[in-house]
């Protein structure tokens, strides 16, 4: 299987997903917390969420071969 990271054609979608997933994984961690579903996060836990996920694929994608 291909590497989504490096294959994806869309990157606002796929950085949408990982938030999501990401968000998710917080409610998974801890059943007990009071999480929301995602859908009733807010727009400023999703908007921090998704930022967190840009910088995670800007990291990931980076090639340490080239940065020198």
């Amino acid at each position: 299987m291909a590497c989504r990271i490096c294959t994806t054609n869309d990157h606002e979608a796929l950085t949408h997903e990982l938030a999501q997933e990401m968000w998710a994984s917080c409610i998974d961690s801890d059943p007990g917390s009071e999480w929301e579903p995602w859908e009733l996060a807010g727009p400023y836990w999703q908007r921090m969420f998704r930022q967190y996920a840009a910088a995670f694929l800007k990291v990931a994608h980076r090639d340490p071969a080239h940065d020198g």
